[in-house]
């Protein structure tokens, strides 16, 4: 039987509400953090994700964003409430955006080191990570149409050449896994990277 309600979800969902948005660095997606964490677990949910995948793609934004001084008391809470798994999932679905001594890493530094990681992660991770950066390239491509692609110079340095590099690695890198996530949420990363680069070519 197939149940509609999760209360292991509900729960990340009232999780992330209470901790709030959480800070946001320079040319980082917060504008869509009030509705990044629905969107991503929409989209694995639409993908036959599991109970414990969903549950990491709701928290994985708050995390992702949380700085040195805030993020070791949200993983010990994450531990608690959720569980080992749920926390595997996302400490392997985060990047690491600080280095030791707590300062924040280039854009560039950050983003190879996290496909690094995706190559040894494992496929509830990389479900996580692919759910999440479809629901960044669908905003960006809304974005681009609305706005113009100039505006996504917002997300990266390099503007739209750097981020559509960016999906592309993050497709081959998945890609060439030994499991990978499910092969519908490359291919839908995948169709929204095409749509992006051609509303970009068109501009």
């Amino acid at each position: 039987m197939i149940y509609g309600y999760s209360d292991r979800i509900a729960h990340a969902l009232a999780f992330v509400a209470k901790h709030g948005r959480p800070p946001v660095r320079p040319g980082a997606e917060g504008s869509a953090w009030p509705v990044e964490p629905g969107n991503v677990a929409l989209i694995l949910a639409r993908h036959g994700a599991d109970e414990a995948t969903i549950a990491a793609g709701v928290l994985v934004s708050l995390l992702n964003e949380a700085t040195p001084t805030i993020r070791p008391a949200l993983v010990e809470k994450i531990s608690q409430k959720f569980g080992s798994l749920v926390l595997g999932i996302l400490e392997q679905a985060t990047e690491q955006r600080y280095d030791a001594r707590g300062k924040e890493r280039s854009w560039e530094v950050c983003r190879l080191d996290f496909l690094a990681g995706l190559a040894q992660a494992e496929t509830r991770a990389l479900e996580v990570a692919a759910a999440r950066e479809i629901h960044v390239c669908g905003s960006m491509l809304t974005d681009a149409r609305r706005l113009g692609a100039e505006y996504l110079s917002g997300y990266a340095p390099g503007g739209a050449t750097a981020l559509l590099r960016w999906f592309g690695e993050v497709v081959e890198t998945m890609e060439r896994h030994p499991v990978g996530p499910r092969p519908s949420m490359l291919g839908e990363l995948r169709s929204l990277a095409t749509r992006l680069s051609e509303v970009i070519e068109t501009e």
